[in-house]
């Protein structure tokens, strides 16, 4: 099987009323820059991928460089075999270094034609089914307090939600304030997250993890960097998640030798895609890391990426999912995964397991063949 051409889609993703908001300092988000793939092939077969950073300022990835990137590799790939993933990533890499967000895009779509074409589903070609039943992680983005616990109580008049990542603002007084609060409405059987995504210095993440350990809070991704989260992490009892900080396997190895976290938070932006996430899913079951997965943002078919990865990660190592369509107002394809009582479970269906609504992609900005 041969890739002869390969369509480009530029997708405007809006989140109607809602601005999500990850601190005081930060800025809300209220729509994404989409860009989606579609691979076609001489047999016939049409993969997809998708590459959605979250704004241009989370992480060092955007939409323009993502199209960029793509008008570098596309014309690389015409004439490869998508069912040889390898091959396809030195192909990439020869042509391109470094920009991994870029290449999950391609790799996603490689690995949804090698499921169509083995009649597989991509957690199948990714080690086998792990994880039959995926717990989801719901977000709850910075405000006011009535209003984040408003949105905690909207999760839980879906039966089964037990996971919520809290977002605070980015000053140390205001936030201990408002995670006592927050941990005045958890129920026994929850797990609340302090995510703060880099926003607190050095100094103001001591100040507050030493303050909220006693809730019982999980801490995520406190700093921007990985050595001031590890001293947080060495200052702390609290259960630790590193999310942005973690970049690819040699920072993942550092993490596991320097016990600097006990949750793996993965994007899979952020690591080029389903062939790393593989990988890192062998390695944290040796290390004895949870893992749990997302993608930056996007539509069903990120999404259906970052369900195969928590599929294919044993159980015992699972933590979570989170849906990066939540905010959508939009649905682009059908067949995407159903929440039913705070967890999902993954299908039998070949490659992805979606259909992409074409109408609503409008015409390709680009075509390579």
């Amino acid at each position: 099987m041969k890739i002869d051409r390969i369509a480009v889609y530029r997708l405007p993703i809006d989140f109607g009323e809602t601005r999500y908001t990850t601190g005081a300092s930060g800025t809300a988000q209220a729509s994404i820059d989409g860009t989606i793939l579609r691979l076609d092939t001489d047999e016939g077969l049409v993969g997809w991928g998708e590459i959605s950073p979250w704004g241009r300022s989370y992480l060092p990835e955007f939409a323009e460089g993502a199209r960029a990137g793509i008008d570098v590799l596309a014309p690389a790939l015409i004439g490869a075999d998508p069912t040889d993933i390898a091959a396809l990533h030195a192909v990439m890499d020869r042509h391109l270094d470094g920009h991994a967000y870029v290449k999950s895009g391609f790799d996603i779509a490689a690995h949804d034609l090698f499921g169509k074409s083995a009649g597989l589903p991509v957690y199948r070609l990714l080690g086998g089914l792990g994880s039959d039943r995926i717990p989801m992680n719901c977000a709850v983005y910075h405000g006011p307090f009535e209003e984040m616990a408003e949105r905690i109580a909207a999760y839980r008049e879906r039966p089964g939600y037990r996971i919520f990542s809290t977002k605070p603002g980015g000053e140390a007084v205001a936030d201990i304030a408002l995670y006592e609060r927050l941990a005045g409405i958890r129920r026994s059987d929850e797990i609340f997250i302090a995510d703060a995504n880099r926003l607190w210095t050095l100094a103001d993440a001591l100040r507050v993890a030493r303050a909220i350990e006693p809730l019982g809070f999980n801490l995520e991704q406190p700093c921007a960097t990985y050595e001031a989260c590890l001293r947080v992490r060495r200052a702390t009892g609290a259960t630790m998640t590193l999310d942005e900080s973690v970049t690819d396997g040699d920072v993942l190895a550092r993490l596991a030798r320097d016990n600097a976290a006990d949750i793996v938070h993965v994007k899979l932006s952020r690591i080029g895609g389903l062939a790393a996430a593989r990988r890192f899913t062998a390695f944290c079951e040796i290390a004895g890391l949870s893992l749990s997965w997302a993608s930056s943002g996007g539509t069903e078919i990120a999404d259906m990426a970052a369900l195969h990865a928590a599929a294919a990660t044993p159980r015992a190592h699972l933590f979570g999912l989170w849906s990066c369509r939540e905010f959508n107002t939009e649905s682009y394809a059908q067949g995407a995964f159903e929440i039913v009582d705070g967890v999902t479970v993954p299908g039998t269906r070949a490659g992805l397991g979606i259909v992409p609504d074409e109408a609503a992609l409008g015409q390709p900005i680009a075509l390579f063949r």
